[in-house]
């Protein structure tokens, strides 16, 4: 009896040192194509130093956007109020703070707002957080999707044109 009660005391002192299983990774979520966006933005504004980093302002003239469920162009208002990382030496990162109106082709209006960082080390690349604001009744789901987007910049950077594909993220099943 003795021998079988060590026998379980060390068996479970080995359990507890090796402590608990690693858990399983978790299933990651799916995506859903929303749309592509293209954006011309005009002359860039350069606000300059101050306590968050050094600050370019940068408007929005149009564009144009079409996806599956919704398409339609991008009004003339908004634009980027972006900040380049004032706690590093040589400034690459830059976050990206967009607001951009889209009307769609049937005449609903969707507020887009967006937040990121360029991705180094070209800083042409971006991935973007989306959340969205409408009173449309038809396009009302899109207020509840959770939405990235994949930013890159058109051309050779100078145009201000700029192309996002967006996805709505989908929990896993």
């Amino acid at each position: 009896m003795k021998l079988l009660t060590l026998t379980v005391l060390s068996l479970l002192s080995l359990t507890q040192a090796a402590g608990p299983p690693p858990p399983k990774t978790p299933k990651p979520p799916s995506s859903t194509y929303l749309y592509t966006l293209n954006i011309t933005g005009g002359a860039t504004y350069p606000v300059g130093a101050g306590p968050y980093g050094f600050r370019l302002v940068v408007p929005i003239l149009g564009g144009s956007f079409s996806g599956p469920r919704l398409r339609g162009t991008v009004m003339p208002v908004g634009g980027e109020w972006g900040v380049f990382d004032a706690s590093h030496e040589n400034q690459t990162a830059f976050h990206i703070d967009v607001r951009q109106t889209l009307k769609t082709d049937d005449g609903a209006y969707i507020q887009v707002m967006e937040s990121g960082a360029s991705q180094p080390p070209d800083g042409r690349n971006a991935l973007v957080t989306m959340r969205f604001d409408t009173g449309s009744e038809k396009y009302y789901w899109i207020n509840n999707v959770v939405a990235f987007g994949v930013l890159r910049t058109v051309g050779n950077g100078t145009e201000g044109r700029i192309s996002i594909d967006c996805w709505a993220l989908d929990p896993p099943v």
